[in-house]
């Protein structure tokens, strides 16, 4: 992006304000962000992707709303938000400016168990303080966005519309996500059964700030998806990002596994600072497989439909990242569920 038009952008923000500088942020999937760099400050611009969240209008109400109950709890963590509260138009993009952290930091993949449990309490202390909010008020800004039926419906169209040449490199992986439909279906049934939340419903590790020194976590960030849903989505989300030390985007297919420590820390951080159900608590585990699953599907999915979604480096990369998600699930599926009451 040009000079000229971040300052455009800031001004309408700050109409004194003066851009120095910009750096791009490329580890997103989704959204176009920057860094802006002024004489005495830094902050984030970051323009929507309004074709993956067509209904921003009604993300920002939910990100308003969660953020009022979040401060009248005293959440103990950031929480960014739009700056002036409010989103802006340009060219028919769809704008937005953010505080900037300092001295944080964010990862692409665990680097410590330490950051597993610093994230998992952030979370739990999210949704604790979150218990507030009127759930009923907040919009679904995306519709079936972790409904299982809906996944596969969108899978078994790609493979049916899919080019000849791309449906024989996924074949196989083709054929190994239809002998496990019925983890997403009960996926479904499980979600329809348990108390509704107010859910980030994009928990993976990049999503968490954490303090350059002491490794504390600062903040949780991205906040587009928030909405009302269940706690396997974000727990499901969680296991699969941390649990895979690799990261999503390894090629090393053949060397990906589930931590299953690192799965207990996650889970034991998380619990100490919220209180579920009985019937919540039992599911968390079940609820990493299902999300791993639903994953490959949809990389699989965007693969088959030339890369549409996501953004890609290369021409196999959704490909390779199902792979991953494949045999991660793989191996949560093999896996012993980690006892919670077990001694260290």
């Amino acid at each position: 992006m040009e000079l000229k038009k971040a300052q455009y952008l800031f001004e309408q923000f700050f109409p004194h304000g003066k851009v120095e500088h910009l750096q791009a942020i490329t580890e997103g999937l989704i959204n176009q962000t920057f860094v802006v760099f002024t004489t005495h400050q830094k902050f984030i611009l970051q323009s929507i992707n309004t074709t993956v969240f067509p209904l921003f209008k009604e993300g920002l109400f939910n990100i308003l709303l969660v953020k009022k109950h979040l401060f009248e709890a005293k959440f103990p963590y950031a929480f960014p938000t739009p700056i002036q509260d409010k989103y802006i138009e340009c060219k028919s993009e769809i704008w937005r400016l953010f505080p900037y952290i300092e001295d944080s930091v964010c990862y692409n993949k665990v680097p410590s168990q330490t950051i597993v449990q610093e994230a998992g309490k952030c979370l739990g202390s999210f949704y604790r303080s979150s218990a507030t909010v009127p759930v009923e008020q907040l919009h679904i800004t995306l519709p079936d966005f972790h409904a299982g039926a809906f996944r596969l419906a969108q899978f078994e169209q790609a493979v049916n519309t899919s080019g000849k040449e791309r449906k024989q490199l996924a074949q196989e992986l083709i054929e190994n996500i239809d002998s496990q439909k019925e983890i997403l279906l009960q996926f479904d049934q499980l979600n329809a059964s348990l108390p509704q939340r107010v859910v980030h419903f994009d928990t993976k590790i990049s999503n968490f700030l954490f303090d350059k020194k002491t490794d504390k976590a600062t903040a949780l960030i991205d906040l587009d998806t928030l909405m009302p849903g269940t706690v396997l989505s974000d727990i499901g989300d969680m296991i699969r990002t941390y649990s895979n030390v690799l990261g999503e985007e390894s090629q090393e297919i053949s060397q990906v596994r589930a931590d299953a420590k690192i799965i207990k820390v996650l889970l034991r951080s998380f619990l100490s600072e919220v209180t579920l159900t009985k019937e919540e608590k039992t599911q968390l585990y079940f609820a990493g497989q299902a999300i791993t699953l639903m994953q490959s599907v949809r990389f699989l999915t965007d693969f088959l439909n030339d890369n549409v979604y996501f953004k890609t480096s290369y021409e196999m990369h959704n490909l390779m990242r199902a792979q991953n998600q494949w045999a991660l699930y793989k191996s949560l599926k093999h896996s012993v569920l980690p006892n919670l009451h077990e001694n260290e």
